[in-house]
């Protein structure tokens, strides 16, 4: 997937004895559109858990449906569960999603569970509620530095005991 393009222009040179001579110069071709990768929000594992504070890690899966590799620099996210913000943050991690390929990165969250009520206790009772992530990633691209957008939206997000 590409746009279209076609390039048209003359040169003109001064050659001795000749004089001027106009060299048209036509080139025609596509230039690609990179693709935003798809992301995934594998599973969240909690770190330290208290009505108070609720340290997390969000465990990501990124793929990438290009045909050349983005070097990820940055990312900035906010999470919801049900309609509710638990939180965000902005995260320097430099990383190499290969063509066509996937990768998996690990993006700590804080956030106070007495702050959003009801999706924390559908959560514990083990009903599946859904959350949203967005934000941008900054990525390197054949074509240059990119600030592209993520969003993610899902469902039966549940808490599981570790055995």
């Amino acid at each position: 997937m590409g746009i279209p393009y076609r390039l048209k222009v003359d040169l003109i040179v001064d050659v001795p004895i000749l004089g001027r001579l106009t060299l048209p110069l036509e080139k025609t071709g596509e230039i690609p559109i990179p693709y935003k990768p798809d992301i995934d929000l594998e599973k969240i594992r909690f770190e330290k858990f208290s009505f108070e504070e609720t340290v997390a890690m969000l465990h990501l899966k990124l793929e990438n449906k290009n045909d050349f590799d983005l070097g990820l620099n940055a990312l900035d996210y906010e999470v919801w569960l049900s309609d509710v913000s638990i939180g965000g943050a902005e995260l320097s991690k430099s990383t190499k999603i290969d063509k066509n390929g996937i990768s998996y990165i690990d993006i700590p969250i804080t956030f106070r569970p007495k702050d959003f009520g009801s999706a924390l206790w559908d959560m514990i009772r083990g009903k599946g509620i859904g959350y949203t992530m967005k934000g941008h990633i900054d990525v390197d691209t054949p074509f240059g530095a990119m600030k592209l957008p993520i969003s993610k939206e899902g469902g039966t997000t549940r808490l599981k005991k570790n055995r």
